[in-house]
């Protein structure tokens, strides 16, 4: 009878702290705790060595590191953040001559380690200032632009003696390309297969520099143009020129049928009309232009002969060299302004200026040109100021 007893008060006393157990919260586990008398139950699993972030915030964070030893000392604290660190500091190339040892040496790895040159989307060479380039560079910067297929942007600015550049081992498909090369069969050919190209500056010429002609009264670097034939189908997507000493035969072969709706482009005294022209044959009208005027006679007639063949621009921005403005030129140019419909942002800008305008008069002649061409919201005058309405005031952006 006794031993029925105590078995049933061991299974009350059971029950009870079974019941208590259940109801009492769970213990914290000690993350800390490396005992190794703890239950495999209660010590949790190890901590982990993987990123909890995701890889696109990751990415975000790293693009607050400006300098590479930081970005050098994430990717060998963590094998995990390695890779993230990695496509950070190969994501855009800089490659310049004030380190020549830094640039030899980059161009070595990426031609020798083709995952980290995958890694790359912009590539900057800025060789400008090279007295005697070689070939030996020349090969060695090729054969690590090979590697970059995934590239998108590039920009290359070499002296005019540099090697003849070959780029046809290159498989990448630019969306914005730069360069300094002649404007010859060469660039034609690499251009022709860059169907996704969205953005182009040309810095070269397309004349012999022993050709160019410089006197008071013009200024000309293509007076005997090299014939420029771009094919009607390459180029579908170009959407920005810039043609820094191109004349009108390169910017009409590019112009010609392609969506572009921002030129930049150099005007000279033998053919403004006729580089003006062009700017009507793209397949889109013309939104944004920027023009480098070599004519002294400009400032008499530039405005009005823009304005007569695309009245719908937004934004139009002109530096003047070779000629003045003065505050009377300024003003005369009040009427021209009417023939545009929809512009906004009006840069006029003078390498010189025969007399000082004062704030004042530039006051007036915004106002003046804001009442010819109501659509003005910010106009930029020779003195360099930034005007813009506010509250039916233009008012200077130094106020």
């Amino acid at each position: 009878m006794l031993d029925t007893f105590y078995a049933r008060k061991d299974g009350l006393l059971h029950e009870a702290e079974r019941r208590e157990s259940s109801a009492r919260p769970p213990k914290l586990r000690h993350l800390l705790s490396d005992s190794s008398s703890d239950s495999e139950s209660s010590a949790g699993p190890p901590p982990s060595y993987y990123p909890t972030l995701p890889i696109e915030i990751l990415d975000f964070i790293l693009q607050y590191l400006q300098s590479q030893n930081d970005l050098c000392n994430v990717a060998i604290s963590n094998k995990h953040l390695s890779d993230v660190a990695m496509r950070s500091l190969y994501h855009t190339i800089k490659i310049g001559f004030a380190k020549p040892m830094e640039s030899v040496k980059c161009l070595q790895t990426l031609s020798k380690n083709p995952r980290l040159a995958l890694m790359v989307r912009s590539f900057d060479i800025h060789w400008s200032n090279i007295s005697y380039p070689t070939r030996n560079l020349y090969t060695l910067a090729v054969r690590a632009l090979s590697n970059t297929s995934l590239l998108n942007t590039l920009s290359i600015d070499v002296p005019s003696d540099f090697h003849p550049w070959d780029l046809s081992s290159c498989t990448f498909q630019l969306k914005k390309f730069s360069a300094s090369f002649p404007c010859d069969q060469s660039l034609i050919q690499f251009l022709e297969a860059q169907p996704s190209l969205l953005d182009l500056t040309l810095r070269g010429f397309n004349s012999d520099p022993a050709e160019f002609s410089f006197n008071l009264n013009t200024f000309n670097l293509n007076p005997n143009p090299v014939p420029f034939a771009l094919s009607p189908e390459a180029l579908p997507r170009l959407t920005r020129l810039r043609a820094i000493h191109a004349g009108p035969d390169i910017i009409s072969s590019i112009l010609k049928g392609r969506p572009v709706t921002q030129v930049s482009m150099p005007l000279y005294a033998d053919c403004v009309c006729r580089s003006l022209d062009v700017l009507n044959m793209s397949s889109e009208p013309i939104e944004r232009l920027n023009i480098i005027s070599f004519d002294p006679n400009a400032p008499v007639y530039l405005l009005d002969e823009i304005a007569d063949r695309l009245p719908y621009l937004e934004a139009l921005h002109i530096v003047i060299l070779l000629a003045q403005c003065s505050e009377a030129l300024l003003e005369a140019l009040t009427p021209s302004l009417k023939k545009f419909k929809a512009l906004q942002y009006l840069t006029y800008m003078s390498a010189t200026s025969s007399d000082d305008v004062s704030q004042d008069d530039e006051q007036n002649i915004a106002a003046m040109w804001h009442t010819s061409c109501p659509t003005l919201k910010t106009i930029i005058l020779p003195m360099g100021k930034v005007w813009f309405i506010d509250n039916c005031k233009w008012t200077c952006l130094e106020d």
